[in-house]
């Protein structure tokens, strides 16, 4: 339990030592959506490389479209873009409940840098759009780069999301241009970034100043490419989303088209082109640590060292076998590299906010919540005054909830220039609102989702025991004795008799503290 410093092994994975309970938990905490005890059982006996390995071997649990027909939801009541609980439910389902923990874990990171809001979908039965989206992100979580690029690019979500879905090719004589948005986000957000970067992911500097990666005019030739992609086959029911975007080709452009130093002559078609782009980008030496920064972000730690990033991308550049962009085997650096399993834990420059999604996963997989009709029955949990100011799939704009530098102003992470993603989201309401959403499930569960503590009530009579055990779930190696101590002491002041209570006040206090609130 103590948060003491330790020093990385030299050795490779799978002769990292056997993992205690508490770093079994925090393991599982960037590999997953929250512990249990089954999990760190299984880590401690099997190591980190063997549990992670199973994992990542493991096909996709049913998909979020497969679980919404299975539940009868594409009807006509569920066609427009104001009855989006459904979505809610599976995708809660998933994080909570799904086997193949990693893969949904990082599919939703993914889903934080591919960006699509559920209300941006201009198509019948957006839902059904938002959990193919998803569906695709955890499709391609574990393959390859390119592919997941590709797919991305011609799936219709995403093509309204960014506005290019039936982009036109220009037309000298009304002065209209392609629509630019994909063409620009494409770059800045999903693949190479506003600057180009060195390996380690730290700016490459010309005279003192770093070096944009692309200009308006890679924005405008890029552009080209994306023209005449929409749905494929009439909105008559939902299977329309599951299928690629089809090119129309008299809408097509067919100038040449260059950006980043490729050219794509006159005359190439709409799907050679997307392919020559796809080669181009993912071939760009700032993928790697662009995307393997945010990956370790939005799993491990916000301000990963510079020696961490560059481990990572050099995987992404050469898996081992030859293969670039094989982000099973990123994934697989990401969460196994000696800074990530063997941190200093004392260190106030490690580990990262838990964002709000993470927090209430936490919660609901250590102690075994359940749906009891099956249905899921979850809120949209946007609000930020009784809710938790985030809820999947509807992030605010293609910059996600939070941006991967932000840092709030006027402080001492700022002073220090380290990123805080998500205090972008994170304000005295929303604090606030989190505690008293979390205490409500804590307290009764919400509905339809609920738990027994049958684990928790056998250790309410000593509160110490109850603490270690909710700390050990919720946040691992990673906290405090004081901490836990002075939790212990006020357990003490609820009477015996009322197990409940003292289970109830047990995990809404570790779940409010720094050590959980704060991912190490």
């Amino acid at each position: 339990m103590p948060a003491t410093p330790s020093m990385a092994p030299a050795t490779a994975p799978a002769d990292y030592p056997p993992p205690s309970a508490g770093q079994a938990s925090r393991f599982l905490a960037q590999a997953s959506f929250g512990a249990t005890p089954a999990d760190i059982a299984a880590v401690m006996r099997d190591g980190y490389a063997v549990w992670l390995d199973a994992q990542l071997a493991m096909p996709p649990s049913q998909t979020h479209f497969d679980w919404l027909l299975q539940q009868g939801r594409n009807t006509e009541e569920y066609k427009g873009n104001g009855i989006n609980a459904p979505l809610d439910a599976t995708l809660w389902r998933k994080f909570i409940s799904a086997p193949d923990q990693v893969r949904t874990r990082v599919a939703f990171a993914l889903s934080e840098i591919f960006v699509v809001n559920v209300a941006s979908i201009t198509a019948s039965w957006p839902l059904f759009g938002a959990a193919g989206f998803m569906d695709l992100l955890a499709e391609h979580a574990l393959g390859d780069y390119r592919s997941l690029l590709a797919a991305v690019s011609r799936n219709l979500s995403m093509g309204c999301m960014l506005t290019y879905r039936g982009s036109r090719k220009e037309d000298p004589r009304t002065g209209r241009h392609p629509d630019e948005n994909y063409a620009r986000e494409i770059m800045q957000l999903f693949s190479i970034g506003l600057l180009q970067l060195r390996p380690d992911g730290t700016p490459r500097l010309d005279g003192g100043a770093p070096v944009e990666t692309y200009t308006n005019a890679d924005v405008q030739g890029l552009a080209r490419v994306f023209t005449g992609w929409d749905l494929d086959g009439a909105e008559t029911d939902v299977e329309f989303h599951r299928r690629p975007m089809k090119l129309d080709p008299a809408l097509h452009s067919m100038a040449e088209k260059r950006f980043l130093g490729t050219v794509i002559p006159a005359g190439t078609g709409g799907p050679q082109s997307l392919a020559l782009a796809m080669d181009a980008i993912s071939a760009h030496p700032n993928v790697g640590p662009f995307i393997g920064a945010q990956l370790i972000q939005r799993l491990v730690a916000s301000n990963p060292s510079p020696a961490y990033v560059a481990r990572v991308a050099a995987v992404f550049a050469d898996d081992g076998l030859g293969a670039r962009g094989n982000l099973k085997a990123v994934v697989r650096a990401v969460l196994l590299d000696p800074e990530a399993r063997f941190p200093d834990l004392a260190s106030p420059h490690w580990g990262k906010v838990r964002e709000p999604i993470l927090r209430f996963s936490g919660w609901a997989r250590a102690f075994g919540a359940r749906s009891i009709s099956g249905a899921w029955a979850m809120p949209d949990t946007s609000d930020n005054t009784i809710r938790l100011a985030q809820s999947p799939m509807r992030a605010p704009s293609v910059f996600n909830f939070f941006r991967p530098r932000y840092t709030p102003a006027a402080t001492e992470l700022a002073r220090q220039g380290l990123a805080a993603p998500e205090l972008q989201i994170t304000d005295e309401t929303s604090i606030a609102g989190y505690l008293n959403f979390l205490a409500i499930y804590a307290d009764r569960g919400w509905e339809d989702l609920q738990t027994d503590y049958a684990a928790e009530l056998a250790l309410a009579g000593d509160p110490d025991a109850l603490v270690a055990h909710v700390a050990l779930l919720l946040a691992g190696d990673a906290f405090s004795e004081a901490t836990a101590r002075r939790i212990a002491t006020a357990l003490r002041d609820i009477p015996p008799e009322r197990p409940r209570d003292r289970v109830r006040a047990a995990i809404v206090l570790v779940a409010a503290s720094p050590e959980y609130l704060v991912q190490k």
